[in-house]
């Protein structure tokens, strides 16, 4: 009988982002150990919204709060004008744009890391 392959994934986590047209998005990442201790996330954080993973451009780009990094704490945020930049992009369809994100850490010293990546659907507001 053949034996399982073992496997070693150190593929980010994928989180999915469902947005809505003209509100302004936060989110409040939280790094810690696996024995819940805060993971010091000093460096540069960086996080963009593209169409597909190998499309050249940023189509919009978080502001990132790294005022708790050396607590673990880092806030991403979008804008409602950039919410609405995603709906009304040529690429959308009815109203619905679909794309991809992801968020990379670059410690003061060490390697690249993505945090985490996934989809991104943004639909048209009603009201303007």
């Amino acid at each position: 009988m053949a034996k399982a392959a073992n496997l070693i994934n150190v593929q980010p986590e994928v989180l999915d982002l469902a947005l809505y047209a003209g509100d302004g998005f936060s989110l409040r990442l939280t790094c810690i150990t696996s024995a819940g201790a805060p993971v010091d996330m000093t460096g540069a954080v960086k996080a963009q919204v593209r169409l597909t993973p190998t499309d050249p451009d940023s189509l919009v780009a978080f502001q990132v709060n790294m005022t708790e990094a050396y607590k673990g704490i880092i806030i991403l945020s979008l804008t409602a004008v950039q919410t609405m930049e995603l709906s009304t992009d040529p690429s959308s369809q009815h109203g619905k744009f679909t794309g991809v994100w992801d968020i990379e850490w670059a410690p003061s010293s060490g390697n690249v890391r993505t945090l985490c990546h996934g989809k991104v659907e943004c639909v048209s507001d009603v009201t303007r």
